[in-house]
């Protein structure tokens, strides 16, 4: 035998943004014929051609989701080759003229990117693609930015429907204006690792880390018992744990989403890559091997349960793929966990390859550069070991391990369990009062707002500008959240690979209104454990402004009564005004 390449493994190099040959990130520069995931918006976008009322369609959202390859992938439906599809997008998507027909003989024009043409110019085709001739239908990829400046920029405002669709979309989960011509489907919304199983990530590591038969040059080579890429292929494509660490890989992408990260296509694929290569080509492998071949030290960190943490690459490297940073918080080898560390050993680690540790037969540090050196092995080790318990564990408690207390509460929550749910809601109302700086002794049943004039000044006393009985408020899923601002049927979730990301503190407001503030899974984390008494203010200022910013619409914009509220060392009392305004305290 000798040392082989993989073709395999140089594709996936191309697919990370921070090597110097990476092309596979945007569709122009891939193989057309290469084999992709069929997301679900493509079977709603091949149903929605079809609608005779449809007119123009909008696919917008962060670069990176994959609206260009879409429209490649719907030519195809239409009986184009991949080759031809291609070709299609790249001449005819500037919606010049029709790029193919509907199967019921309609003009289909296709505008793959709307951030090509300055404001002006793009105002001028959104208008003309309202009204494509032939009985034609259009589709229009854009991102939200350029798309809202595009429509802004009309002074007829007839494109306006585009943005107000929009809207409506983000605030009832709808993907249609009222006379079903025109629909916007917002991709940020669209997940990696969707609700259902099946996702991009479930594809991508199961074709490109588990499917034998990429693999097969590996086999041949003399460098893979030494080879931290082949050892990735082998754990991922075991036939008694290969499912379940699939499943942990998964879970972590579900938990960054679920934080409220929005994972592009290109960013996962990018991950995904990375970790199951390491971040190596096989010609790295070839020079260690040439060098020692023996050698079995240096592999540890390019195994896949290590790599998905990118801590090999520079921090400029990393910002080339913002996921990186959602993946990176939930870092299991930085959760500390007695019942899982006690676990943990080294001489019984399942992997192939492992981490210097410190040894005991060396007695204690003569020096402290030695002491330094022996802290940091150990540091690396347990890291080491948590990722990889994480990975080779159940699932028993895997929101735990990503540091996520209440991230089952968070769960229960969006699959609409009732059980419970009275513990969760009182807990969330302490901690949207510790947010305004309240905390107070006992379980008390009802919330209290303060004047915002008092959310950013930690007095002794403050004003209350509303109090809510906690009965009245309501803790509910997205999708529940939508049905309850009078949406039958939520299209949204039809339209995208969906996954419920956030829950929903429905707090009622003035004249029968409700004000719903959003929590994604890190808000709530951050409000539970506040409830608690964490104190993290410096920490946490951004998400504190924004929730104290929601909390702000419940405060009245007058007051009309005499007496007044108010929280003096966490105590309530009332502030009379007597006749020949004299003011008088008494208790709650």
């Amino acid at each position: 035998m000798a040392l082989e390449v993989n073709i395999h493994v140089s594709r996936l190099r191309r697919f990370q943004p921070f090597q110097p040959d990476s092309a596979e990130l945007i569709y122009e520069q891939t193989d057309p014929n290469e084999p992709s995931f069929r997301v679900a918006t493509l079977s709603y976008l091949e149903q929605l051609i079809e609608v005779p009322e449809t007119r123009l369609i909008v696919l917008t959202g962060d670069a990176g989701h994959g609206k260009t390859s879409l429209c490649a992938r719907l030519l195809e439906e239409l009986g184009r080759t991949p080759a031809e599809a291609a070709e299609a997008v790249r001449l005819l998507g500037d919606a010049s003229a029709p790029a193919a027909y509907t199967k019921a003989g309609r003009p289909l024009s296709l505008l793959v990117d709307l951030s090509a043409l300055e404001t002006d110019p793009a105002s001028e085709l959104l208008v003309k693609l309202l009204d494509s001739p032939d009985d034609g239908v259009a589709i229009v990829c854009a991102n939200e930015g350029h798309l809202r400046s595009s429509v802004a920029a009309d002074e007829s405002g007839r494109v306006k429907v585009i943005t107000q669709t929009l809207e409506a979309g983000i605030e009832h989960g709808t993907v249609a204006n009222a006379d079903l011509t025109v629909h916007v489907i917002n991709l940020n919304y669209q997940s990696v690792a969707p609700d259902a199983a099946g996702g991009l990530v479930d594809w991508a590591v199961h074709t490109w880390g588990a499917d034998r038969r990429r693999w097969r040059a590996c086999q041949r080579c003399d460098a893979r018992a030494v080879c931290p890429i082949f050892a990735n292929h082998q754990a991922l494509a075991d036939d008694g744990r290969g499912t379940e660490r699939q499943a942990a890989f998964r879970h972590v992408f579900s938990t960054a989403e679920l934080t409220g990260a929005v994972v592009t296509t290109r960013q996962a694929l990018a991950l995904t890559a990375h970790s199951i290569s390491g971040g190596l080509v096989c010609e790295d492998v070839h020079k260690r091997y040439r060098r020692d071949d023996l050698d079995r030290s240096w592999q540890f960190p390019y195994l896949y349960h290590q790599a998905l943490f990118g801590d090999r690459l520079t921090p400029q490297k990393r910002r080339q793929v913002p996921a990186f940073q959602a993946i990176r918080r939930l870092d299991p080898g930085r959760t500390a966990l007695r019942w899982v560390d006690d676990t943990l050993d080294a001489e019984t680690a399942n992997a192939s390859f492992l981490p210097p540790v410190p040894s005991g037969d060396e007695g204690s540090p003569k020096s402290r550069t030695a002491a330094q050196r022996e802290s940091e092995l150990l540091r690396s080790a347990i890291v080491f070991l948590r990722r990889l318990d994480y990975f080779e564990g159940t699932r028993h408690n895997r929101l735990s391990r990503l540091g996520l207390e209440s991230g089952d509460e968070f769960l229960a929550v969006n699959k609409g369990t009732r059980e419970g749910l009275v513990r969760v809601r009182d807990a969330l109302l302490r901690g949207l009062e510790a947010v305004q700086g309240v905390h107070r002794a006992g379980d008390s049943p009802d919330f209290l707002v303060l004047d915002p004039a008092f959310f950013s000044h930690r007095s002794r006393a403050a004003v209350i500008a509303k109090r809510i009985q906690g009965k009245s408020v309501e803790i509910v899923s997205q999708n529940q959240q939508w049905i309850a601002t009078g949406t039958l049927q939520p299209h949204l979730p039809l339209a995208v690979e969906w996954a419920s990301r956030s829950v929903y503190v429905r707090l009622p407001g003035a004249d029968g209104s409700v004000v719903p503030v959003q929590l994604d899974l890190m808000r709530f984390e951050l409000l539970i454990r506040w409830a608690a008494g964490l104190s993290s203010r410096g920490q946490h200022e951004a998400e504190i402004r924004s929730l104290t910013s929601a909390l702000a619409a419940l405060a009245p914009n007058a007051g009309v009564d005499d007496d007044i509220g108010v929280l003096v060392g966490g105590e309530r009392r009332t502030l009379t005004i007597d006749v020949g305004d004299r003011i008088r305290s008494g208790g709650a």
